[in-house]
């Protein structure tokens, strides 16, 4: 009665669409199964659909704007990123991408300001066997990377400048 073979019955439960319109940016979590169905039409690329897949740069390259250039802040990035990975490494296990971004003075190279620009962190259940909690594993993750980050201390520089740092853990 009813029944369809060529659907699957379960698929409205677990799957989402979204509909295909033109100018439209689709930005979603890539840690969930994801697909694209085949779209038929022109072949002129000119007139087709452009699908832009994965992240936009390196991950694990930190990315420099503004006056203070990557080789004055590569031997303090270095000094400041060893003992922070040995904190972390202390830590509960998460896995996800967490990106931040610190504004740093022209005059004084301290850090302003620390802000997270993506963060896609989940506590990973295999490792939560003793009842910790998960915001607790991701607060203290969080603690670490905002500990070591805040205090750093770069040279003088032409203008204000931001450094964002993406964290892969796996």
């Amino acid at each position: 009665r009813g029944f369809d073979p060529t659907k699957g019955l379960e698929e409205s439960k677990l799957t989402r669409t979204v509909d295909p319109c033109f100018n439209r940016l689709t930005i979603f979590d890539p840690r969930l199964p994801h697909g694209v169905r085949e779209v038929r039409g022109t072949r002129d690329p000119r007139e087709a659909r452009l699908v832009l897949h994965g992240w936009f740069t390196d991950l694990g390259t930190p990315f420099f704007e503004g006056g203070l250039k990557e080789e004055q802040a590569t031997d303090t990035l270095n000094d400041a990123l060893e003992p922070l990975y040995e904190q972390l490494g202390q830590c509960e296990r998460c896995v996800g991408v967490l990106i931040v971004r610190l504004s740093v003075d022209a005059l004084s190279g301290k850090v302003t300001k620390l802000v997270s620009l993506a963060d896609t962190l989940l506590p990973d259940p295999q490792e939560m066997t003793d009842g910790t909690l998960g915001s607790s594993i991701r607060a203290e993750i969080l603690s670490v990377i905002h500990q070591n980050l805040s205090k750093l201390q770069f040279g003088p520089a032409s203008e204000d400048s931001s450094i964002t740092i993406p964290f892969v853990f796996e």
